[in-house]
């Protein structure tokens, strides 16, 4: 059983969220553990936004990166699972492309095995031990703010630079929306302040995003793979047609207010903000056995 530390700070927030991604890596690295685990760490490169006021712009891209760096090989297995289940979902299934997949899955799985699982673990404690030493900052509050109100911008930014449909400005666009909703779900178990129209239109906006990407990346490999079957990549560029028009529908509302107002608006909500209290404060954040309390829709 992973160590729990009461949720008193986003700094304990972090720590929980280690215990539980080595934990729940340890034990097993079955496909529910990986995409357990990688969550966590786009929680936790969430909540190192939330700190980097705290820590500091040196310490905070350090810490960033190792984060980023000890998710590659679970995101080359879940990504490769991901497009094996995206397969699935179509009208037809074209004997190249699904063979082709199935042999990009078990090569990132052996890769996991036989030494990407381990390198993580290592990583995973490292990065553990150096937030456990960060001394304890009496600006959480303000850094959180400062925080959230960059992911909105970027958020909103990303969403007007997306207009074109570029994937690749697509996906960055799906990066910042989960940030804003990792971000608004450790506010709630932090410092007990919940924006539910917010979260629910960031959650709704992620998981359409996230969807139009799954589909995106299988668009590339059906062309890789199988590059004549011209009924399929319709098929694929219609529903990612139709998935991209509800995204800018809902993200015309979630970006709706100019940067500045919404801060406005967090700095008054978390002014009150009260944190957990010893009673209270063991709610876990982690993704381990219970597949986490802060929660990933996509």
């Amino acid at each position: 059983m992973a160590h729990t530390v009461p949720i008193k700070s986003l700094h304990d927030a972090g720590l929980n969220l280690l215990d539980g991604a080595i934990e729940t890596l340890t034990s097993s690295q079955d496909d529910e553990a990986v995409h357990a685990v990688r969550k966590t760490t786009k929680r936790l490169r969430a909540l190192l936004r939330l700190m980097q006021r705290c820590m500091g712009p040196l310490a905070y891209r350090r810490e960033n990166g190792r984060v980023r760096d000890a998710a590659k090989p679970l995101t080359a297995v879940r990504d490769a699972f991901i497009s094996q289940k995206s397969l699935r979902g179509m009208p037809k299934c074209p004997l190249a492309l699904r063979r082709g997949l199935d042999a990009e899955y078990h090569r990132e799985r052996n890769a996991l095995e036989t030494q990407g699982a381990r390198t993580a673990i290592a990583q995973l404690l490292a990065i553990r031990e150096r937030l456990a030493e960060l001394p304890a900052s009496n600006s959480e509050v303000a850094s959180a703010i400062a925080g959230v109100r960059r992911s909105y911008k970027a958020g909103r930014s990303a969403r007007a630079q997306a207009k074109p449909r570029d994937d690749q400005a697509l996906h960055e666009w799906r990066k910042q929306a989960k940030y804003l909703l990792n971000q608004l779900e450790l506010l709630r178990v932090v410092f007990n302040v919940e924006f539910k129209k917010l979260h629910r239109r960031a959650d709704r906006l992620a998981d359409i995003l996230g969807t139009d990407h799954d589909l995106g990346v299988l668009l590339s490999k059906l062309r890789f793979y199988d590059a004549n079957n011209r009924s399929l990549v319709k098929h694929l560029k219609k529903r990612r047609h139709r998935l991209q028009a509800q995204a800018f529908r809902l993200g015309k509302k979630l970006y709706r207010r100019p940067p500045k107002r919404f801060a406005t608006a967090l700095r008054a909500s978390l002014g009150g903000a009260q944190r957990p209290n010893a009673r209270t404060g063991a709610a876990r954040v982690s993704s381990t056995n219970s597949r986490s309390v802060v929660r990933d829709h996509h």
